[in-house]
């Protein structure tokens, strides 16, 4: 005869906790190249933000001495040659092109430092005249939104 008053145990067969695994397995190797690729391109904001502080400067820079400046800082005290993002993660240089001519024309360029090296535009570049250039993918992609 069966007691009623006896319970089952109950508890996880191991082939469950393996499906579990899978599942979880399956979703993160989904998930984790997203959130990847999303920091990296929250990272670009910031190379992309100080590029456009560096053309403020130049610009400001060109109002008072009608020439531009190879250097990243000109309103600095002293004059400091590149310039750092806030985090670290970009390193913006400038130099006279197009037009080889420092005193008509520049183009900064962000070079990604650190983890920021991971992404898929190697560097950002934006000229005097405001055009925006990237290495490494379509400049479009790079200057997105």
């Amino acid at each position: 005869m069966i007691d009623a008053n006896v319970s089952q145990e109950q508890g996880f067969t191991l082939i469950e906790i393996l499906i579990v695994i899978a599942i979880m397995g399956v979703l993160a190797s989904i998930a984790l190249p997203a959130y990847q690729n999303s920091v990296l391109r929250s990272g670009r904001t910031e190379g992309k933000s100080t590029l456009m502080q560096v053309a403020s400067d130049q610009e400001r820079f060109y109002s008072s001495n009608n020439s531009y400046s190879t250097n990243a800082q000109p309103l600095a005290n002293p004059v400091v040659a590149t310039r750092t993002s806030d985090n670290g993660l970009y390193v913006i240089t400038v130099a006279a092109a197009p037009c080889n001519a420092i005193a008509t024309c520049f183009t900064a360029t962000a070079t990604p430092q650190g983890g920021q090296t991971d992404d898929s535009c190697t560097t950002i570049t934006l000229t005097s005249t405001g055009a925006r250039g990237a290495t490494g993918d379509i400049a479009a992609n790079c200057w997105q939104r």
